[in-house]
């Protein structure tokens, strides 16, 4: 089996800036390397689309806001049981969409769930003591995790194509012999 050099060069990248990313991470305390991943791999699976960056940050930070409101709802009593909150949530999706179709058409709906999610995955499983501190760190593991794994391993993969280009097949001849009359 041949593999290709993207192949090689986009694993090597990734694993390279994830071992970097990790290094961040421990350095400065960030404890939520989940949603760095959670972060990159929809970038990644939007395909990468660079000139789409500020409608996806725009839309993660609002995803994390959206999660905020939604903890904040539920420990209101009246919204915490299944049908109030399933309602609750309903309605905040609604919303969402509304949005995103009217007044905010820059937002990008699957990036906003996406930090919704992550947001409410994290926040209704562990204690929070600085509300403040949480939210940035959340977002700065968004952003790393968008610009340590995601463009720097695309920076290494245009580095890695300057040096190692792709071989072009060779040029077919004809295989008829030139007639000269």
């Amino acid at each position: 089996m041949k593999i290709s050099k993207k192949v090689w060069f986009d694993a090597i990248g990734v694993g390279l800036f994830t071992l970097v990313y990790s290094l961040i991470m421990s350095g400065f305390s960030l404890w939520m390397g989940s949603a760095a991943f959670v972060a990159v791999s929809y970038f990644f699976g939007a395909g990468f689309p660079k000139d789409k960056l500020w409608n996806i940050l725009v839309s993660f930070a609002l995803g994390i806001v959206w999660g905020l409101i939604a903890f904040r709802l539920l420990q209101i009593p009246a919204f915490s049981g299944l049908w109030a909150s399933s309602i609750m949530f309903g309605l905040l999706t609604f919303v969402v969409l509304f949005l995103q179709g009217t007044i905010m058409k820059f937002t990008i709906v699957p990036a906003w769930l996406i930090a919704w999610g992550t947001t409410m995955l994290i926040i209704t499983n562990i204690s929070i003591h600085s509300w403040s501190l949480f939210v940035f760190q959340l977002y700065a593991s968004m952003l790393l995790g968008i610009f340590v794994i995601g463009y720097a391993s695309d920076l290494f993969n245009q580095v890695m194509f300057h040096f190692f280009p792709e071989k072009k097949p060779a040029e077919k001849v004809d295989a008829e012999p030139v007639k000269n009359e």
